[in-house]
């Protein structure tokens, strides 16, 4: 039997209970007794009434029928999923349309509406509730289906837990605030409902990813012991999804870095390598714990560093283009020059005429000349003065100066020897050297092109030292790279012999063990500078990436390999006997706080899924060096990953709106038509009655 709220002529209020309206202020009116005689009731007093206890016992008539509670459902459903405004909008549409109300009756609609809405909220409590939840349920999976959900959003895109709950308290606040406005009533109390319900909101939504993040947490550690080893293959391909994730890359950047990788000859480079410290610490974790994989995945390692300085070799000549040592080719350069100084001065030597050698023999005359310090004889006393009387002596004997083309040359050839031997000689005999040159220059203009080719080539074979001094760690890039832009590309080939020539010895000398690291010394600011410029044009970003490469494949096995053996060696013995020997010891010792430590990281272990079936697989994953192989292996943890994401992302969406939807309808309250007691959202039905004068 429904229950009416009447306010008497005393100013009290009165809940009673009757058949309909009439019938309950007949039963107050008995109550009262003796109490002044209401006022006769207005005509709108009297029709509410009317209209309310028609539609009560329309209700009452139709008994608890199945239609009724699909209709109490429907109408709970949409009342959230409109945002507190499905009675407005209904009223709205039946006076547009005159279907499902009176036309043009806007308010009579809206009133009918929410006294229908009230009497499926008492009478269908459980239908209207179910409405109300599977509405809420359903707006948040439609919102983070069609990407409108911030929270889902976020989830979806691997944020972390604090982010996502800052975002999901905006969103709660945001919807919140929408159905605590629809909730009210008149401006004021529409935005007064709003605040509330965006603020009740924002907390609530920040609560929501924490309570679902600390339950998938409790559900995950209680099930992973057993799941983990019945469906290991799940557990390792979340794993890995989680290791990209971390790294920050996509399952297409890893797969292309493998394809570079193969196509630069460093096919040993694996997905471990491509995903970085994220890759080499589960790597690390692969190494270092006991599974039928370890063996392989250590002896690899160590194989693969063992080859690194074959490969930087290797990568280096090729980058410079110096197949060659420096002391070869500047032996191939000085035999091309003699052959060439052959044929080209013996073509010089057909067209000549006679040498004028005036110039020659007065240097050596001013040479012998005396010298204002030292007197007369200070040359010829020396070491020089003798060298320059025979050289004289081959030019100009008994006061007849020697003009032969040949023979003049043959003399220069001999004394250009004799300053390649000694550096001494080459300074004193420089000027000579010169007067000699130009006279045979001027005797033959063919001799003047194999001059010219003669010094060329010279140079050329200058540039192999060069380049080797280049090299060293006291020279500065700002002087080097300078230097070679200025030469000739044979300068500039000859200087790339002599430059790279010292770094391959240096590689190839460091020591053999697994655990030096061969590329480092490559990777300088000083290299970092000069090999961009320094290196052939088309091999240079090459020679970069092969380098990069190594000293990446050196982090992943130190990471895997280096460090204490501890961890390795408490590892193994826990695998052989079936205890920690680790918490053994500290119970020994009497370390108890030490020995629960170290049994809680194995039961965190076990907790997380990470039995050694599930590290075995995730190993293989991230040795594999085949691009297509890897892309195929990675979408897989990336997939379970995400579809993990969809569902959580779902159930933080409904649970945020369901949250709103219910924070909005206890905070609303201010609508004010008649309405039947039972409902938190509106105010019951109040029927003013005043005593008759």
């Amino acid at each position: 039997m429904p229950t009416f709220k009447i306010t008497g002529p005393d100013g009290k209020s009165y809940r009673v209970s009757g058949e309909n309206a009439e019938g309950a202020f007949q039963a107050l009116q008995q109550h009262l007794g003796a109490a002044p005689a209401p006022q006769a009731e207005s005509q709108q007093s009297v029709s509410a009434r009317s209209e309310l206890s028609g539609l009560t016992q329309a209700a009452a008539n139709r008994g608890d029928g199945f239609g009724r509670n699909v209709d109490s459902f429907m109408r709970g459903a949409a009342d959230t999923l409109s945002f507190g405004l499905a009675d407005e909008l209904g009223a709205l549409g039946g006076a547009l349309t005159g279907v499902g109300g009176e036309f043009r009756d806007y308010s009579g609609n809206l009133r009918r509406e929410r006294i229908v809405q009230d009497q499926r909220d008492q009478q269908d409590k459980v239908a209207s509730l179910a409405g109300r939840i599977t509405g809420g349920v359903t707006g948040g999976v439609g919102l983070a289906r069609n990407g409108l959900s911030m929270t889902a959003n976020a989830v979806n895109r691997g944020a972390g837990l604090g982010r996502v709950a800052a975002t999901s308290a905006v969103e709660g606040g945001v919807l919140g605030g929408a159905h605590g406005f629809g909730s009210g009533e008149g401006v004021e109390g529409r935005v007064k409902s709003g605040a509330i319900g965006g603020t009740t909101g924002a907390a609530l939504g920040l609560a929501a990813p924490l309570a679902v993040a600390g339950v998938s947490q409790v559900g995950g550690m209680a099930a992973a012991p057993v799941a983990a080893r019945l469906f290991p293959e799940r557990y390792a391909e979340r794993a890995i999804g989680e290791g990209v994730r971390r790294s920050g890359m996509t399952v297409d950047d890893i797969a292309q870095a493998l394809t570079r990788s193969q196509a630069d000859d460093q096919s040993m480079f694996t997905v471990a390598d491509a995903m970085g410290n994220s890759g080499q610490r589960m790597l690390s974790t692969a190494a270092r714990t006991p599974h039928n994989e370890r063996q392989a995945v250590i002896e690899g390692l160590q194989a693969r560093q063992a080859g690194q300085g074959d490969r930087l070799s290797n990568f280096l000549a090729e980058g410079f283009g110096a197949p060659d040592t420096a002391a070869q080719r500047a032996a191939s350069l000085a035999a091309r020059r003699s052959a060439d100084a052959t044929t080209n001065y013996g073509a010089a030597r057909e067209g000549a005429g006679a040498v004028n050698l005036n110039n020659a023999i007065g240097e050596i005359d001013q040479l012998l000349g005396r010298d204002p310090i030292l007197g007369d004889t200070a040359l010829s006393a020396g070491p020089l003065g003798p060298r320059l009387m025979a050289l004289r002596d081959q030019l100009q004997r008994d006061g007849e100066q020697l003009i032969d083309f040949d023979r003049v040359l043959n003399i220069k050839s001999d004394l250009f020897q004799q300053m390649q031997r000694n550096p001494q000689v080459a300074n004193d005999m420089r000027g000579v050297y010169g007067t000699l040159d130009e006279a045979l220059e001027n005797a033959s203009s063919g001799y003047r092109a194999a001059n010219d080719t003669f010094r060329q080539q010279s140079r050329t074979i200058d540039a192999v030292d060069t380049g080797r001094n280049a090299a060293s760690g006291r020279m500065r890039s700002g002087d080097t790279i300078p230097q070679f832009q200025g030469m000739t590309p044979d300068e500039q080939s000859a200087f790339r012999a002599g430059y790279v020539d010292p770094l391959i010895a240096r590689v190839e000398s460091a020591s053999m063990s697994p655990t030096t690291n061969k590329a480092r010394g490559l990777i300088t600011p000083k290299t970092g500078e000069e090999f961009p410029a320094f290196a052939l044009p088309e091999r240079a970003d090459q020679l970069g990436n092969r380098v990069a490469r190594e000293q990446r494949m050196f982090d992943t096995a130190n990471a895997a390999l280096g460090g204490s053996k501890t961890a390795d060696n408490l590892a193994d013995a826990a695998e052989m006997s079936k205890f920690d020997p680790g918490v053994m010891s500290k119970l020994v010792r009497g370390d108890l706080v030490g020995a629960i430590m170290d049994g809680g990281r194995r039961l965190m272990g076990e907790a997380q899924g990470m039995p050694p079936r599930v590290v075995e697989q995730v190993a293989r994953v991230l040795m594999e060096t085949n691009p297509e192989a890897a892309r195929q292996l990675l979408n897989g943890g990336i997939g379970r990953l995400s579809r993990s994401d969809q569902v959580r992302a779902r159930i933080i969406a409904s649970m945020i709106s369901s949250e709103a939807a219910g924070t909005g309808r206890i905070n609303g309250g201010s609508k004010s038509a008649p309405r039947v007691l039972g409902q938190s959202k509106r105010p019951p039905l109040e029927i003013t009655i005043t005593p008759k004068r």
